[in-house]
């Protein structure tokens, strides 16, 4: 596993206060000490240039701006300085068309509600991997899978 440091900066999105304590409390427990809150994706993109995050993990499904289309607008601004942080969508829509959008519009790793510190800290493990790729392709960006991969069934449940 990747070393987590208290020096990273995470950004969590999600309109439940409740899962925004929630996360908060499982990232300080695997050693995060710098996690920055927004409300929802709108909030999140007017102070992402602030927070300046090394991982974001954003909810689905929210109000006004979903997390597919918070990340899909990211993804597609090459020049925003945060279009290629890692992120993470953790949701309670595990059905496989959720998981598929997720994977479409470039995230990183897909982390089914109610989440567990273990589940959690393998996907923050695989999204700051040192050999993360990010690819831009004309109908994708986000980091490079092998070829055919789909998150397997254990990383949906």
């Amino acid at each position: 596993m990747v070393p987590l440091s208290r020096d990273l900066i995470v950004l969590v999105v999600d309109d439940n206060v409740g899962m925004r304590s929630i996360m908060t409390a499982v990232l300080r427990a695997l050693g995060f000490g710098a996690i920055r809150l927004a409300d929802d994706a709108i909030e999140a993109q007017k102070v992402i240039l602030h927070v300046k995050p090394d991982l974001i993990i954003t909810d689905l499904k929210m109000p006004v701006l979903d997390g597919v289309t918070f990340v899909r607008n990211l993804r597609a601004d090459e020049s925003h300085p945060f279009s290629e942080v890692p992120i993470i969508v953790a949701t309670g829509h595990t059905e496989e068309k959720h998981v598929r959008a997720c994977l479409e519009a470039g995230v990183d790793q897909f982390l089914a509600k109610p989440i567990t510190g273990r589940a959690l800290a393998e996907r923050i493990t695989h999204a700051l991997a040192p050999d993360r790729e990010f690819i831009r392709t004309g109908t994708y960006n986000g980091p490079r899978r092998p070829l055919g991969r789909v998150f397997p069934q254990s990383e949906v449940e």
